[in-house]
């Protein structure tokens, strides 16, 4: 079976990849070759930016896949280009969506696929719903084969979890630093966290699979903690009880509204995923990585780098603002109170 990644040295794409390559089959990455030594022997790599149909079409050189997977599509008009260049060469085109796109916030704690996809809040949820859409309304006119997938918060190795950022040490950094970290809320609303490999396992389980064409799935874990579970189990792998500081995600949409789009969007809520469509269309799909596990993977991976245990400057200069701000309307409310 061969597939070709958009992308493929990602967060998800790269568990995937590993992944593929572990069921034998004949795995190709397309992108521009600016994260060089991410590629994992036995990949072969085209070199192309998908933004540039005749470079892609150059460097595809007439290969055909039976799976085409599009990591990196943020908007229609990325669909609609994608549509184009792979109709007729591949049996099937999985886009990356995300399960940002469920309806915020929900009337029920319990997620499936029938959930309404409506997000006031995110404007990149809004665009992930728009390229649905363009791809199912186009892909039922063209007759193009299609498969939505939507992860939830998906992390891999040298990922630190939180609210706000997660792509680096910088929360890990305050913990160990005695400074406070923000939770929005009371910090006990429930939130899914999937380790990259276990999403791999229902991915590449759809690949080829053409009982999968013109359906939607959402993959993630079967595990679900509050954030103040989440936070505290990141201290404990650095070894330390760390100082949570709740802020409510209205408060922090007032000071930071980049932030809070992303709270109010997705993250400031509860979400748990029914991972039952998933499971009738891959039987084997079963998460195995517990965040406890995980969290420590990505301690040890930064403990093997200690030159990217460094502090996030600007999440700093964010909480510290947020804490400030915050602080100073507590003191105000006790004035009135007075």
């Amino acid at each position: 079976m061969k597939v070709l990644f958009i992308g493929g040295t990602g967060n998800l794409s790269t568990a995937c990849t590993r992944r593929a390559l572990a069921k034998n089959m004949e795995v190709f990455h397309l992108n521009r070759g600016t994260r060089q030594g991410r590629t994992p022997p036995g990949v072969t790599e085209l070199r192309g930016d998908i933004r540039n149909p005749a470079e892609v079409g150059k460097a595809l050189g007439g290969l055909r896949f039976d799976s085409v997977v599009q990591f990196l599509a943020f908007s229609p008009e990325h669909i609609e280009a994608d549509m184009e260049m792979f109709q007729g060469i591949t049996g099937q085109y999985v886009f990356i969506s995300s399960a940002s796109v469920y309806k915020r916030p929900s009337l029920h704690p319990v997620i499936t696929e029938a959930t309404p996809l409506e997000n006031p809040y995110w404007d990149y949820a809004q665009l992930k719903i728009a390229c649905e859409e363009t791809l199912t309304r186009k892909g039922r006119e063209k007759g193009f084969p299609y498969t939505i997938i939507r992860p939830s918060h998906t992390y891999d190795d040298g990922w630190i979890l939180s609210q706000f950022v997660s792509v680096d040490f910088g929360v890990a950094w305050r913990m160990l630093s005695g400074l406070e970290v923000v939770a929005a809320g009371d910090g006990q609303s429930v939130w899914t966290v999937t380790h990259a490999s276990d999403f791999a396992k229902g991915l590449v389980g759809l690949l080829g699979n053409p009982a999968a064409l013109g359906e939607a799935f959402h993959i993630t874990s079967d595990e679900f903690l509050t954030w103040n579970a989440i936070l505290t189990m990141i201290g404990a792998a650095l070894g330390v009880k760390p100082k949570i500081a709740h802020i409510p995600s209205e408060f922090i949409m007032r000071v930071l509204p980049h932030r809070g789009v992303g709270l109010l969007g997705d993250k400031g809520h509860s979400c748990i995923f029914d991972n039952s469509k998933i499971r009738r269309f891959v039987p084997g799909f079963r998460p195995e990585i517990h965040f406890a596990e995980g969290i420590r993977r990505s301690i040890d991976w930064y403990n093997a780098r200690p030159e990217l245990k460094v502090p996030n400057q600007t999440l700093n200069a964010e909480f510290d603002k947020l804490l400030d701000c915050w602080n100073k309307a507590l003191a105000l409310a006790e004035t009135l109170k007075a």
